[in-house]
Protein backbone atom coordinates (compact mmCIF):
# COMPACT_ATOMS: atom_id res chain seq x y z
CA UNK A 1 0.00 0.00 0.00
CA UNK A 2 1.46 3.32 -1.36
CA UNK A 3 1.45 6.16 1.64
CA UNK A 4 0.24 9.11 -0.21
CA UNK A 5 2.10 12.39 0.66
CA UNK A 6 1.73 14.41 -2.92
CA UNK A 7 -1.32 15.23 -4.87
CA UNK A 8 -0.54 15.50 -8.36
CA UNK A 9 -1.62 18.91 -9.93
CA UNK A 10 -1.03 17.69 -13.88
CA UNK A 11 1.07 15.34 -15.45
CA UNK A 12 3.84 17.95 -16.57
CA UNK A 13 3.93 19.77 -13.44
CA UNK A 14 4.92 16.29 -11.88
CA UNK A 15 7.42 15.34 -13.94
CA UNK A 16 9.33 19.01 -14.17
CA UNK A 17 9.42 18.95 -10.57
CA UNK A 18 10.72 15.27 -9.29
CA UNK A 19 12.91 15.43 -12.15
CA UNK A 20 14.34 18.51 -10.93
CA UNK A 21 14.67 16.89 -7.83
CA UNK A 22 16.82 13.69 -8.66
CA UNK A 23 18.67 16.13 -11.20
CA UNK A 24 19.50 17.95 -7.78
CA UNK A 25 20.26 14.68 -5.85
CA UNK A 26 22.87 14.07 -8.88
CA UNK A 27 24.95 16.99 -7.78
CA UNK A 28 25.95 14.73 -4.81
CA UNK A 29 28.98 12.46 -7.09
CA UNK A 30 31.68 11.18 -7.03
CA UNK A 31 34.62 9.49 -9.19
CA UNK A 32 34.81 5.93 -8.10
CA UNK A 33 37.63 3.59 -9.78
CA UNK A 34 36.58 4.23 -13.25
CA UNK A 35 37.46 7.74 -14.95
CA UNK A 36 33.94 9.59 -15.96
CA UNK A 37 31.98 7.12 -14.38
CA UNK A 38 30.39 8.79 -11.82
CA UNK A 39 28.33 7.57 -8.60
CA UNK A 40 25.48 9.63 -7.23
CA UNK A 41 22.57 9.14 -5.39
CA UNK A 42 20.23 10.74 -8.08
CA UNK A 43 18.56 7.13 -8.79
CA UNK A 44 17.31 6.88 -5.23
CA UNK A 45 15.10 9.01 -5.87
CA UNK A 46 12.92 7.05 -8.11
CA UNK A 47 12.38 4.36 -5.66
CA UNK A 48 11.83 6.61 -2.75
CA UNK A 49 8.85 8.19 -4.86
CA UNK A 50 7.45 5.50 -6.48
CA UNK A 51 7.13 4.25 -2.81
CA UNK A 52 5.71 7.66 -1.51
CA UNK A 53 3.12 8.45 -4.24
CA UNK A 54 0.44 6.56 -6.07
CA UNK A 55 0.65 6.70 -9.80
CA UNK A 56 4.43 8.30 -9.79
CA UNK A 57 5.16 9.20 -14.06
CA UNK A 58 8.72 7.06 -13.62
CA UNK A 59 9.35 6.69 -17.40
CA UNK A 60 8.39 10.61 -18.00
CA UNK A 61 10.77 11.72 -14.89
CA UNK A 62 13.65 9.29 -15.53
CA UNK A 63 13.43 10.77 -19.29
CA UNK A 64 13.41 14.15 -18.14
CA UNK A 65 16.38 13.38 -15.34
CA UNK A 66 18.83 11.82 -17.78
CA UNK A 67 18.27 15.33 -20.15
CA UNK A 68 18.44 17.22 -16.96
CA UNK A 69 21.66 15.41 -15.68
CA UNK A 70 23.22 15.65 -18.99
CA UNK A 71 22.45 19.16 -19.22
CA UNK A 72 23.99 19.89 -16.00
CA UNK A 73 27.34 17.81 -16.38
CA UNK A 74 27.77 19.25 -20.05
CA UNK A 75 26.81 23.15 -18.77
CA UNK A 76 29.64 22.45 -15.58
CA UNK A 77 32.52 21.70 -17.90
CA UNK A 78 31.44 24.31 -20.87
CA UNK A 79 31.34 27.34 -18.04
CA UNK A 80 34.88 26.21 -16.64
CA UNK A 81 36.55 25.08 -19.74
CA UNK A 82 35.09 26.24 -23.01
CA UNK A 83 32.86 23.87 -25.07
CA UNK A 84 34.50 20.44 -25.61
CA UNK A 85 32.94 17.95 -27.98
CA UNK A 86 34.46 15.36 -26.06
CA UNK A 87 33.10 16.44 -22.96
CA UNK A 88 29.54 16.04 -24.32
CA UNK A 89 30.60 12.49 -25.03
CA UNK A 90 31.80 11.71 -21.80
CA UNK A 91 28.12 13.04 -20.27
CA UNK A 92 25.81 11.11 -22.23
CA UNK A 93 26.10 7.79 -21.26
CA UNK A 94 25.05 8.71 -17.49
CA UNK A 95 21.84 10.16 -19.28
CA UNK A 96 21.28 6.42 -20.61
CA UNK A 97 21.80 5.19 -17.48
CA UNK A 98 18.67 6.65 -15.90
CA UNK A 99 16.51 6.06 -18.69
CA UNK A 100 17.81 2.22 -18.65
CA UNK A 101 17.29 2.47 -14.65
CA UNK A 102 13.62 3.80 -14.81
CA UNK A 103 12.92 2.10 -17.58
CA UNK A 104 13.22 -1.04 -15.67
CA UNK A 105 12.34 0.10 -12.20
CA UNK A 106 8.73 0.92 -13.66
CA UNK A 107 8.81 -2.96 -15.09
CA UNK A 108 9.74 -3.97 -11.80
CA UNK A 109 6.39 -1.27 -10.36
CA UNK A 110 4.04 -3.68 -12.83
CA UNK A 111 4.97 -6.57 -11.17
CA UNK A 112 4.99 -5.77 -8.19
CA UNK A 113 1.91 -4.19 -5.71
CA UNK A 114 4.22 -2.01 -3.65
CA UNK A 115 8.04 -1.17 -3.28
CA UNK A 116 10.14 -3.66 -1.13
CA UNK A 117 7.33 -5.16 0.29
CA UNK A 118 9.63 -7.80 1.36
CA UNK A 119 13.00 -7.81 2.11
CA UNK A 120 14.33 -10.11 -0.13
CA UNK A 121 13.09 -7.56 -2.91
CA UNK A 122 16.40 -5.45 -2.43
CA UNK A 123 18.30 -8.28 -4.78
CA UNK A 124 15.82 -7.11 -7.66
CA UNK A 125 16.98 -3.38 -6.58
CA UNK A 126 20.40 -5.06 -7.11
CA UNK A 127 19.91 -6.07 -10.29
CA UNK A 128 18.76 -3.26 -11.58
CA UNK A 129 21.44 -0.71 -10.22
CA UNK A 130 23.64 -3.51 -11.87
CA UNK A 131 22.23 -3.34 -15.19
CA UNK A 132 21.73 0.30 -15.42
CA UNK A 133 25.02 0.69 -14.69
CA UNK A 134 26.37 -2.21 -17.13
CA UNK A 135 24.63 0.02 -19.84
CA UNK A 136 26.25 3.07 -19.57
CA UNK A 137 29.91 1.53 -19.13
CA UNK A 138 29.16 -0.30 -22.21
CA UNK A 139 28.29 2.88 -24.29
CA UNK A 140 31.35 4.11 -22.42
CA UNK A 141 34.34 1.42 -22.68
CA UNK A 142 32.61 -1.23 -25.09
CA UNK A 143 34.00 -4.68 -24.00
CA UNK A 144 36.72 -3.56 -21.52
CA UNK A 145 33.23 -3.26 -19.21
CA UNK A 146 33.42 -7.04 -18.58
CA UNK A 147 36.90 -7.01 -17.01
CA UNK A 148 36.57 -8.64 -13.29
CA UNK A 149 37.59 -5.50 -11.79
CA UNK A 150 34.92 -3.34 -13.58
CA UNK A 151 32.72 -5.71 -13.08
CA UNK A 152 33.27 -5.99 -9.03
CA UNK A 153 33.11 -2.41 -9.41
CA UNK A 154 29.55 -1.68 -10.52
CA UNK A 155 28.64 -4.58 -8.13
CA UNK A 156 29.71 -3.36 -5.10
CA UNK A 157 27.81 0.26 -6.38
CA UNK A 158 24.68 -1.44 -7.14
CA UNK A 159 24.30 -2.99 -3.45
CA UNK A 160 25.56 -0.07 -1.94
CA UNK A 161 23.18 2.16 -3.25
CA UNK A 162 20.44 -0.66 -3.05
CA UNK A 163 21.14 -0.85 0.66
CA UNK A 164 20.20 2.62 0.80
CA UNK A 165 17.12 3.07 -0.85
CA UNK A 166 16.08 -0.30 1.78
CA UNK A 167 16.96 1.90 4.96
CA UNK A 168 15.13 4.69 3.49
CA UNK A 169 11.93 2.77 2.44
CA UNK A 170 12.36 0.80 6.04
CA UNK A 171 12.19 3.85 7.76
CA UNK A 172 9.57 5.59 5.54
CA UNK A 173 7.35 2.17 6.50
CA UNK A 174 8.03 2.60 10.09
CA UNK A 175 7.67 6.42 10.20
CA UNK A 176 3.92 5.63 8.23
CA UNK A 177 2.66 2.93 10.68
CA UNK A 178 3.24 5.51 13.72
CA UNK A 179 1.66 7.96 12.06
CA UNK A 180 -1.78 5.40 11.28
CA UNK A 181 -0.81 4.10 15.03
CA UNK A 182 -1.63 8.12 16.10
CA UNK A 183 -3.85 8.68 13.51
CA UNK A 184 -5.96 5.48 14.76
CA UNK A 185 -5.65 6.48 18.59
CA UNK A 186 -6.86 10.16 17.82
CA UNK A 187 -10.10 8.89 15.90
CA UNK A 188 -10.40 6.58 18.58
CA UNK A 189 -10.86 8.93 21.25
CA UNK A 190 -13.33 10.81 19.03
CA UNK A 191 -15.02 7.42 19.00
CA UNK A 192 -15.52 7.12 22.87
CA UNK A 193 -16.00 11.33 23.17
CA UNK A 194 -18.93 10.85 20.27
CA UNK A 195 -20.45 7.81 22.23
CA UNK A 196 -20.43 9.47 25.39
CA UNK A 197 -22.39 11.91 24.30
CA UNK A 198 -24.79 9.77 22.20
CA UNK A 199 -25.39 7.86 25.46
CA UNK A 200 -26.43 11.02 27.35
CA UNK A 201 -28.59 11.55 25.22
CA UNK A 202 -30.31 7.81 24.85
CA UNK A 203 -30.71 8.09 28.81
CA UNK A 204 -32.80 11.63 28.40
CA UNK A 205 -34.58 9.60 24.99
CA UNK A 206 -35.33 6.60 27.30
CA UNK A 207 -36.88 8.86 30.27
CA UNK A 208 -38.87 10.81 27.81
CA UNK A 209 -40.38 7.61 26.57
CA UNK A 210 -42.09 7.23 29.58
CA UNK A 211 -43.11 10.78 29.82
CA UNK A 212 -44.90 9.48 26.43
CA UNK A 213 -46.85 7.11 27.52
CA UNK A 214 -48.19 8.71 30.07
CA UNK A 215 -48.85 11.62 28.31
CA UNK A 216 -51.25 9.57 25.32
CA UNK A 217 -52.76 8.09 28.22
CA UNK A 218 -53.59 11.25 30.14
CA UNK A 219 -54.99 12.28 26.11
CA UNK A 220 -57.17 9.11 26.21
CA UNK A 221 -58.71 9.57 29.83
CA UNK A 222 -59.86 12.98 28.35
CA UNK A 223 -61.46 11.78 25.90
CA UNK A 224 -63.21 9.22 27.98
CA UNK A 225 -63.93 12.05 30.71
CA UNK A 226 -65.34 14.07 28.10
CA UNK A 227 -67.60 11.48 26.36
CA UNK A 228 -68.96 10.78 30.09
CA UNK A 229 -69.93 14.20 30.46
CA UNK A 230 -71.79 14.44 26.89
CA UNK A 231 -68.74 17.36 25.67
CA UNK A 232 -69.42 18.26 22.12
CA UNK A 233 -68.50 14.96 19.97
CA UNK A 234 -66.45 17.13 17.49
CA UNK A 235 -64.18 18.33 20.63
CA UNK A 236 -63.97 14.81 22.20
CA UNK A 237 -62.70 12.99 19.32
CA UNK A 238 -59.97 16.21 19.00
CA UNK A 239 -58.30 14.17 22.09
CA UNK A 240 -58.88 10.92 21.15
CA UNK A 241 -56.78 12.43 17.81
CA UNK A 242 -54.16 13.28 20.24
CA UNK A 243 -54.18 10.33 22.24
CA UNK A 244 -53.48 8.55 18.32
CA UNK A 245 -50.74 10.89 17.08
CA UNK A 246 -48.94 10.57 20.12
CA UNK A 247 -49.31 6.59 19.94
CA UNK A 248 -47.79 6.82 16.62
CA UNK A 249 -45.35 9.38 17.43
CA UNK A 250 -44.22 6.60 20.56
CA UNK A 251 -43.75 4.10 17.91
CA UNK A 252 -41.49 5.86 15.73
CA UNK A 253 -39.32 7.41 19.08
CA UNK A 254 -39.29 4.13 20.29
CA UNK A 255 -37.59 2.63 16.68
CA UNK A 256 -35.21 5.46 16.73
CA UNK A 257 -33.95 4.74 20.23
CA UNK A 258 -33.89 1.28 19.54
CA UNK A 259 -31.67 2.18 16.39
CA UNK A 260 -29.38 3.94 18.11
CA UNK A 261 -28.94 1.63 21.01
CA UNK A 262 -28.08 -0.83 18.79
CA UNK A 263 -25.54 1.09 16.99
CA UNK A 264 -24.07 2.33 19.79
CA UNK A 265 -23.52 -1.64 21.22
CA UNK A 266 -21.53 -2.28 18.14
CA UNK A 267 -19.26 0.02 19.58
CA UNK A 268 -19.85 -0.33 24.00
CA UNK A 269 -18.49 -3.72 24.19
CA UNK A 270 -15.25 -3.20 25.42
CA UNK A 271 -13.38 -4.41 28.19
CA UNK A 272 -14.26 -0.98 30.65
CA UNK A 273 -11.47 1.70 31.32
CA UNK A 274 -9.05 3.25 34.24
CA UNK A 275 -10.67 6.24 35.34
CA UNK A 276 -7.39 7.61 35.15
CA UNK A 277 -7.24 6.86 31.50
CA UNK A 278 -10.64 8.48 31.36
CA UNK A 279 -10.05 11.95 32.93
CA UNK A 280 -6.92 12.12 30.32
CA UNK A 281 -9.00 11.71 27.30
CA UNK A 282 -11.25 14.07 28.62
CA UNK A 283 -8.34 16.38 29.36
CA UNK A 284 -7.90 16.91 25.80
CA UNK A 285 -11.31 18.17 25.19
CA UNK A 286 -11.57 20.23 27.49
CA UNK A 287 -8.52 21.71 26.64
CA UNK A 288 -9.82 22.03 23.03
CA UNK A 289 -13.16 23.79 24.29
CA UNK A 290 -11.12 26.05 26.55
CA UNK A 291 -8.70 27.48 23.47
CA UNK A 292 -11.83 28.16 21.54
CA UNK A 293 -13.35 30.11 23.88
CA UNK A 294 -10.31 32.14 24.43
CA UNK A 295 -9.03 30.47 27.64
CA UNK A 296 -6.36 27.88 29.20
CA UNK A 297 -7.29 25.06 31.60
CA UNK A 298 -5.14 23.65 33.83
CA UNK A 299 -5.85 20.07 35.06
CA UNK A 300 -4.59 18.64 38.96
CA UNK A 301 -5.03 15.18 39.11
CA UNK A 302 -4.87 13.21 42.10
CA UNK A 303 -5.87 9.40 41.94
CA UNK A 304 -5.43 7.71 45.48
CA UNK A 305 -7.12 4.42 43.73
CA UNK A 306 -7.06 2.90 40.52
CA UNK A 307 -10.17 2.84 39.57
CA UNK A 308 -11.70 0.27 36.95
CA UNK A 309 -15.20 0.87 34.97
CA UNK A 310 -16.77 -0.99 32.80
CA UNK A 311 -19.62 1.72 32.67
CA UNK A 312 -16.84 4.14 30.93
CA UNK A 313 -19.47 5.95 28.96
CA UNK A 314 -21.60 6.94 32.02
CA UNK A 315 -18.01 7.64 33.62
CA UNK A 316 -17.62 10.31 30.39
CA UNK A 317 -20.96 11.68 30.35
CA UNK A 318 -20.30 12.71 33.90
CA UNK A 319 -16.86 14.33 33.74
CA UNK A 320 -17.53 15.75 30.41
CA UNK A 321 -20.74 17.70 31.47
CA UNK A 322 -18.61 18.94 34.81
CA UNK A 323 -15.28 20.00 33.23
CA UNK A 324 -17.97 21.94 30.02
CA UNK A 325 -19.74 23.51 33.30
CA UNK A 326 -16.52 24.84 34.54
CA UNK A 327 -15.16 26.41 31.41
CA UNK A 328 -18.00 27.96 30.48
CA UNK A 329 -18.79 29.64 34.07
CA UNK A 330 -15.51 30.79 34.35
CA UNK A 331 -14.72 34.68 34.17
CA UNK A 332 -11.06 34.39 33.88
CA UNK A 333 -8.76 33.18 31.29
CA UNK A 334 -6.84 30.37 33.08
CA UNK A 335 -9.21 27.33 34.16
CA UNK A 336 -7.95 25.50 36.96
CA UNK A 337 -9.75 22.05 37.80
CA UNK A 338 -9.07 19.51 40.73
CA UNK A 339 -10.04 15.74 40.54
CA UNK A 340 -9.33 13.91 43.29
CA UNK A 341 -10.42 10.04 43.58
CA UNK A 342 -10.70 8.94 47.73
CA UNK A 343 -11.26 5.82 49.40
CA UNK A 344 -13.38 6.26 52.30
CA UNK A 345 -15.91 4.65 54.58
CA UNK A 346 -19.15 6.10 56.48
CA UNK A 347 -20.87 4.71 59.44
CA UNK A 348 -24.76 3.73 58.57
CA UNK A 349 -26.58 2.12 61.51
CA UNK A 350 -24.92 -0.56 62.51
CA UNK A 351 -22.38 -1.06 59.93
CA UNK A 352 -19.59 0.68 57.78
CA UNK A 353 -19.41 1.21 54.27
CA UNK A 354 -16.52 2.22 51.67
CA UNK A 355 -17.12 4.34 49.01
CA UNK A 356 -14.61 6.10 46.65
CA UNK A 357 -15.10 9.82 46.54
CA UNK A 358 -14.73 11.44 43.47
CA UNK A 359 -13.84 15.55 43.77
CA UNK A 360 -14.15 17.61 41.17
CA UNK A 361 -13.28 21.38 41.86
CA UNK A 362 -13.06 24.53 39.76
CA UNK A 363 -11.77 27.91 40.40
CA UNK A 364 -14.82 29.52 39.14
CA UNK A 365 -16.97 32.34 40.16
CA UNK A 366 -19.06 30.20 42.24
CA UNK A 367 -22.85 29.26 41.86
CA UNK A 368 -25.71 31.72 43.67
CA UNK A 369 -26.94 30.44 46.74
CA UNK A 370 -30.42 30.20 44.99
CA UNK A 371 -29.08 28.00 42.27
CA UNK A 372 -27.80 25.80 44.17
CA UNK A 373 -31.00 24.48 45.60
CA UNK A 374 -31.89 23.99 41.40
CA UNK A 375 -29.15 23.22 39.49
CA UNK A 376 -30.02 19.32 39.06
CA UNK A 377 -33.45 20.33 38.34
CA UNK A 378 -33.98 19.27 34.38
CA UNK A 379 -34.10 22.51 32.56
CA UNK A 380 -32.40 25.03 34.79
CA UNK A 381 -29.76 26.70 33.08
CA UNK A 382 -28.49 30.15 33.87
CA UNK A 383 -26.79 30.08 30.36
CA UNK A 384 -28.43 32.21 27.99
CA UNK A 385 -26.75 34.27 24.84
CA UNK A 386 -28.23 37.41 24.98
CA UNK A 387 -27.74 38.42 21.23
CA UNK A 388 -29.17 35.21 20.33
CA UNK A 389 -31.83 34.84 23.05
CA UNK A 390 -30.38 31.14 22.78
CA UNK A 391 -31.23 28.70 26.25
CA UNK A 392 -29.05 26.47 27.60
CA UNK A 393 -31.37 22.84 27.65
CA UNK A 394 -30.55 22.60 31.29
CA UNK A 395 -30.38 18.91 31.25
CA UNK A 396 -26.45 18.34 31.69
CA UNK A 397 -26.61 18.02 35.69
CA UNK A 398 -29.79 16.46 35.92
CA UNK A 399 -28.34 14.41 33.94
CA UNK A 400 -25.34 13.79 35.69
CA UNK A 401 -27.23 13.25 39.09
CA UNK A 402 -29.29 10.25 36.92
CA UNK A 403 -26.82 8.59 36.41
CA UNK A 404 -24.79 8.94 39.31
CA UNK A 405 -27.85 7.38 41.43
CA UNK A 406 -29.43 4.91 38.71
CA UNK A 407 -26.23 3.30 37.06
CA UNK A 408 -23.69 3.83 39.98
CA UNK A 409 -25.82 3.92 43.20
CA UNK A 410 -24.26 6.69 44.34
CA UNK A 411 -25.19 10.38 44.99
CA UNK A 412 -23.66 13.75 44.26
CA UNK A 413 -23.55 17.24 46.32
CA UNK A 414 -22.28 20.14 45.48
CA UNK A 415 -20.89 23.25 47.72
CA UNK A 416 -19.78 26.57 46.08
CA UNK A 417 -18.36 30.04 46.83
CA UNK A 418 -16.61 32.41 44.72
CA UNK A 419 -12.99 30.91 43.51
CA UNK A 420 -14.02 26.94 44.73
CA UNK A 421 -16.85 25.30 43.72
CA UNK A 422 -16.54 21.43 44.18
CA UNK A 423 -18.92 18.92 43.37
CA UNK A 424 -18.52 15.60 45.06
CA UNK A 425 -19.52 12.11 43.76
CA UNK A 426 -19.90 9.11 45.85
CA UNK A 427 -20.25 5.66 44.73
CA UNK A 428 -20.32 2.61 47.02
CA UNK A 429 -17.26 0.69 46.99
CA UNK A 430 -18.71 -2.58 45.19
CA UNK A 431 -19.23 -0.75 41.92
CA UNK A 432 -16.22 -0.37 41.03
CA UNK A 433 -13.16 -2.33 41.14
CA UNK A 434 -9.31 -1.75 41.55
CA UNK A 435 -6.90 -2.97 39.34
Amino acid sequence: MKYKTFSRKNFFETTILFGLITVLAAQFNMNLFLNNFKISIGIITFPVFLFLIEDFPILSVSIFSSLGVFITRFGAIWLQQGFQEQAAINCLPESFFYIAYGFLIYIYSRKKSGVLENDSDIIWFIIMDYLANLVELILRFSLDTFEIKTQLCIIFVAISRSFIIWALITFLKKYHLTFMREEHATRYKKLMLLISKLNGEVIWMKKNTSLIEETMNSSYKLFNDMKKQGVDEEISKAALNVAKDIHEIKKEYILILRGISEAMDLNLENNGMYISDIVNLLETSASDEATENGKTVIFNNSFDRNLYTDKEYFFMSIFRNLFTNSIEAAADDTIVIDFKVELKSKQDDSSCKDYYSILIRDNGPGIDYEDILEIFEPGFSTKINFETGEINRGLGLNLVKDIVENQFNGNISVTSEPGNTSFVIDIPKNELKVI
